[in-house]
C-alpha cells in the first residue's frame, strides 16, 4: 500500500476522485530499481503493471544474435507491463532501467479484487491503459508510414 497523496501526483490516476485514489492505494505497491537492473525479460510470465514515478526504462527485443534492440524509452508517468497485465500472456519485451527507478506496481490479482466492488475505478484505470496502448500503436503506424515513404517514395 502507498500513500494516496503520492498517487494523486501521477497522471495515470488523475481521473480518480480522492475516495477512489484511497481505494486504489490499497492495491498499489512501490518498487525501486537501480540503473542497469532488468525489471523483467521478454517471454517471462508476468501479471503486474508498472507506473514510473521517477526514472527511465527502455523496452527491448532480443535480436537473433542475443543483443538487446531498444524499441522505446519510457519516463516519469509512463506505464509498462500493460500487455501481460491485460492478456495474461508472456512478456513481449525486456524492460531495463536506464536510470535509478521508482515505480508503483499493481499486481493483477490485487487489481481484480476491485472489479466487483468498484467497477467505475476499474473502468477509469482500463481507459488509461487503453489510451497508452493506443498512443503506442499510433506512433508505430506513423513510423511505419515514414519508413515506407523513405523506401518507396511518396508516390505509393
Amino acid at each position: 500500500m502507498v500513500e494516496p497523496k503520492l498517487l494523486r501526483e501521477m497522471t495515470f490516476f488523475q481521473d480518480l476522485s480522492d475516495n477512489e485514489i484511497a481505494i486504489v492505494a490499497g492495491v498499489v505497491n512501490r518498487k525501486n530499481f537501480k540503473l542497469g537492473d532488468t525489471i523483467f525479460k521478454e517471454s517471462e510470465d508476468g501479471a503486474a503493471l508498472y507506473i514510473i514515478k521517477r526514472g527511465e526504462v527502455k523496452a527491448c527485443k532480443i535480436a537473433p544474435d542475443g543483443e538487446l534492440f531498444t524499441l522505446m524509452i519510457m519516463k516519469d508517468g509512463d506505464i509498462f507491463g500493460e500487455m501481460s497485465f491485460l492478456d495474461g500472456r508472456p512478456r513481449s519485451a525486456t524492460i531495463v532501467a536506464v536510470s535509478d527507478l521508482d515505480t508503483f506496481v499493481i499486481d493483477k490479482k490485487d487489481f481484480e479484487t476491485l472489479v466487483d466492488g468498484h467497477p467505475r475505478i476499474i473502468y477509469k484505470l482500463l481507459k488509461n491503459i487503453v489510451f497508452t496502448i493506443h498512443s503506442i500503436v499510433r506512433g508505430m503506424n506513423s513510423r511505419y508510414i515514414e519508413m515506407i515513404n523513405y523506401m518507396w517514395g511518396r508516390r505509393r
